[in-house]
């Protein structure tokens, strides 16, 4: 077992709208060059709490957010966390059947959507526009009423650090979404840990291109710079060119985003300076030893690599920082994620990583809390000199450009199609997503299946990130002697 370092301070944990009260930098975000002060920030988040108390928005209460990276997501949040409630960040990619799971297992009782996103009609929604701050640029997104930023004042909610903050759901290998509920206390825990680790402070412009419904955008893009009362720089999504101009332009400091963000940018890159960047960091997927190694070419510097899960709210290690030394990788070219932050435990249990600290949650929604606190990461590694590499994964859960997809949930999808026998959905190696999803699809007897059909019909009962990549026709599905079906055989190409 390897520990991290201690930090005294995190064991005074303070609730997500303490800390926005005292956050005193000068602007809270930036969008398309629109700047919003932090004490107009405020003022937003007090009108918009108002309207959720008319709207009967109170403690323990869950909330949907549906948005890209606009000011509204932060914005509605605070508020919500102001009434003492609990936010539900989702994909607005969502279809209105993913949605419907989601507000039946947490019970949700309001939506807060954007323009673009798919609702649900099991509960109330209330629009939000990502025009109102800045028109969106780049991005064919529809108008709509906004109906979420209002004047008015409503009192604060009580809040305790160990009130729910974020439910965010995860996919398992089997069955449905679980939901991950993250804590104020685990909020702050991550929030400093990133804060003091990279030495945040109120000058820092973050350049915020991960997605703020993912754990990554969640903690690194909207918690940790508000606690540092730095200056968060978002442009609705995540767009190379753009990003790479960001920087140039405004001067940004630090960021944190998957692989393929990387890979993108650097295929994008045409000379713009990128030398305010003080740290480029990347969690949510394997980082390729290549890639850093043309990144460091490119820039200078390496690309900082963390491991975390949505259950440990983020960092559970981190590269040390700053880091003069040597790409640390293994034998198998495998670039380590770091050392244990902050007041963390990791230990290897059959070869499995486990993690025990602050910022790792209790237990998923409503089931049995973990054992004496130990996470079961289902990720196979190994320690070496205090490094942590995360060489496999236990699970069949496929993570494409960092967001993760449950293979039985698209194979339930295949299997309402008329023409569909059996199925079976895996992750293959793609050089720019990390993985893709692909399916093998056995016809029923005397069915012709169209692909781009196929396509389609899981289109509109899936998020984008989730349809198949490529779906390929099989003669049989390989199973063991008690019936279950062999992904293994898929994964290494021994079907086609």
């Amino acid at each position: 077992m390897i520990a991290g370092p201690s930090l005294r301070e995190l064991l005074s944990p303070l609730t997500q709208p303490e800390i926005l009260e005292r956050s005193t930098g000068d602007i809270s975000v930036t969008y398309f060059g629109t700047s919003i002060s932090y004490p107009r920030l405020r003022e937003l988040v007090e009108g918009t709490s108002s309207l959720l108390a008319d709207l009967g928005v109170g403690k323990g209460d869950v909330v949907i957010l549906s948005t890209q990276n606009i000011p509204q997501f932060l914005i509605a949040e605070y508020a919500v966390w102001r009434r003492g409630g609990i936010v539900l960040p989702v994909n607005p990619g969502y279809t209105e059947s993913e949605l419907a799971y989601l507000v039946q297992d947490s019970g949700a009782r309001l939506m807060i959507a954007s323009c673009e996103s798919h609702i649900t009609t099991r509960v109330p929604v209330v629009r939000t526009n990502p025009h109102t701050f800045h028109e969106v640029e780049g991005w064919n997104v529809p108008d709509c009423e906004e109906e979420l930023v209002t004047g008015g004042r409503a009192d604060k909610v009580l809040v305790s650090p160990d009130d729910v903050a974020v439910l965010m759901y995860t996919s398992g290998t089997t069955g449905k979404p679980k939901g991950v509920p993250i804590t104020h206390r685990n909020l702050f825990a991550s929030s400093l840990i990133y804060t003091t680790w990279f030495r945040f402070t109120s000058g820092d412009r973050v350049l915020g291109i991960a997605p703020f419904f993912h754990v990554t955008g969640q903690v690194f893009h909207v918690t940790t710079p508000i606690m540092a009362g730095a200056e968060i720089h978002t442009s609705y999504r995540f767009d190379p060119r753009r990003a790479l101009q960001t920087v140039e332009r405004e001067r940004t400091t630090v960021t944190m985003s998957v692989a393929t963000a990387y890979r993108a940018m650097l295929n994008s890159y045409s000379g713009e300076d990128l030398s305010s960047m003080r740290l480029w960091s990347s969690g949510g997927m394997p980082m390729p030893r290549a890639l850093e190694e043309e990144w460091r070419k490119v820039t200078g510097s390496w690309i900082y690599m963390a491991w975390g899960l949505t259950e440990t709210t983020s960092p559970a290690t981190l590269w040390p920082y700053p880091y003069e030394g040597n790409l640390p990788v293994n034998e198998m070219g495998v670039v380590s994620s770091g050392v244990p932050v902050y007041n963390t435990e990791i230990r290897l249990e059959d070869g499995e990583l486990l993690v025990r600290g602050p910022q790792v949650v209790r237990g998923y929604w409503k089931q049995e809390e973990f054992r004496d606190g130990w996470l079961p990461t289902g990720d196979v590694g190994e320690i070496r000199d205090g490094w942590v590499y995360v060489i496999d994964r236990k699970k069949d859960v496929i993570v494409t450009s960092g967001f993760k997809v449950m293979p039985r949930e698209v194979e339930e999808v295949l299997h309402l199609h008329p023409g569909v026998d059996e199925a079976v959905v895996v992750g293959l190696p793609d050089e720019y997503r990390g993985e893709k999803v692909v399916a093998f699809v056995k016809p029923r007897k005397g069915a012709t299946l169209n692909l781009d059909e196929l396509k389609e019909f899981c289109r509109t009962r899936l998020a984008p990130y989730k349809v198949p990549r490529e779906i390929r026709i099989v003669n049989e599905i390989p199973k063991t002697g008690s019936g279950k079906i062999m992904r293994r055989a898929f994964r290494e190409g021994s079907h086609s």
